[in-house]
């Protein structure tokens, strides 16, 4: 299977922004690639991972998440997974930091954002069928030279169904705006993450800046996190969070915690999670084995059991996951003034 450049790969983000200016654009996926079927690492590959006995993932998506994926890999292997979660800004700093001091501890890295990836490739691994054999399932366009789109979401909204109704959930992202919230939501900092600045860059876009600035006008609360919003409006502190994503609040939806996920529209904005392996890894064998695990049915299949999200190689809910669905995919190439310029106006510049 040949694979795109980084430079296609960012061509297709840019052709996505083309088509999200126009108004809200298909997320459609391409023909499969030639085989849907499971293709096990060699042997020996496996047995050098096992040898390891070890694999440290860094990731800003949910915990619950990342401990069920790797509870699974190491039930299946033998190999005991280990993790760390930040938000894609601090996560990264860290990363970064360990990578600089040639103190490398992660095996793989994943964050809402391919910025990480693009800016420097030189700290991941290249990716094809010859390291990752299930990768043969993946849509080329979903794949870039040192990263690929692992599942993609709509940004959401979290509420406390003890204090609001379906029925009174703001639907749209305009009615952020509607006086009767002044104070009484919790706002995710958009300078947090890529995809949440590509959140604010997308209303913006589609709204204009006086929704940001009515917006701005709420008085808000503010928090760092998807992961400790969810925790704040479950125990009433908050009406709901935005923006979020859904994944945040599955662990609590299913311990009957009162709180539940809408999906904004005007626009529906779209996110991809990338996913990659860390050159000079820790444990290079154990981060192939476990990726390629992730992309296999048993893989996939516990991927779409954990969390609403939708896979990059799936349209369908034949997985169990959420069909992909239309929207506007967020761009991640927005200019730092455009950045200063969207927080100021949202109120939440630094």
């Amino acid at each position: 299977m040949s694979r795109p450049s980084s430079t296609r790969f960012g061509g297709f983000l840019h052709a996505a922004r083309r088509a999200a200016l126009g108004g809200l654009m298909a997320v459609s996926l391409p023909a499969l690639a030639q085989s849907t079927g499971d293709v096990e690492q060699p042997a020996a590959l496996v047995k050098a991972a096992q040898a390891e006995g070890q694999l440290m993932i860094y990731s800003s998506s949910d915990e619950n998440q990342t401990k069920t994926l790797l509870a699974a890999f190491e039930k299946r292997y033998g190999i005991k997974g280990s993790f760390i979660r930040f938000p894609t800004g601090p996560l990264m700093q860290r990363f970064s930091t360990e990578y600089d001091a040639k103190d490398v501890r992660a095996d793989i890295v994943s964050v809402s954002s391919p910025v990480p990836y693009e800016q420097r490739p030189d700290r991941f691994a290249d990716l094809g069928r010859s390291v990752l054999p299930n990768l043969a399932k993946w849509p080329d366009y979903r794949v870039a030279d040192k990263h690929m789109i692992w599942t993609t979401d709509l940004v959401a909204l979290a509420y406390n169904t003890e204090q609001l109704k379906p029925q009174e959930v703001p639907k749209t992202w305009t009615e952020l705006a509607d006086p009767k919230w002044k104070g009484k939501f919790l706002l995710t900092d958009p300078q947090v993450a890529d995809n949440y600045m590509g959140w604010l860059d997308a209303i913006e876009r589609a709204r204009g800046v006086e929704l940001l600035r009515k917006i701005a006008g709420q008085n808000y609360k503010i928090t760092q996190s998807g992961a400790s919003g969810a925790q704040m409006v479950a125990a009433g502190a908050y009406l709901f969070n935005a923006p979020t994503f859904a994944s945040f609040s599955a662990r609590l939806i299913e311990k009957k915690a009162p709180i539940a996920i809408q999906y904004l529209q005007d626009p529906a904005v779209v996110s991809p999670r990338s996913i990659a392996i860390v050159a000079d890894a820790p444990h290079p064998n154990a981060a192939r084995l476990y990726l390629n695990w992730l992309l296999s049915e048993e893989g996939l299949k516990l991927t779409c059991s954990i969390s609403p999200t939708s896979l990059a190689m799936a349209p369908d809910d034949s997985r169990g996951c959420i069909p992909v669905r239309k929207g506007m995919e967020m761009r991640f190439d927005v200019p730092d003034e455009r950045k200063r310029m969207l927080a100021r106006e949202l109120g939440v510049a630094r």
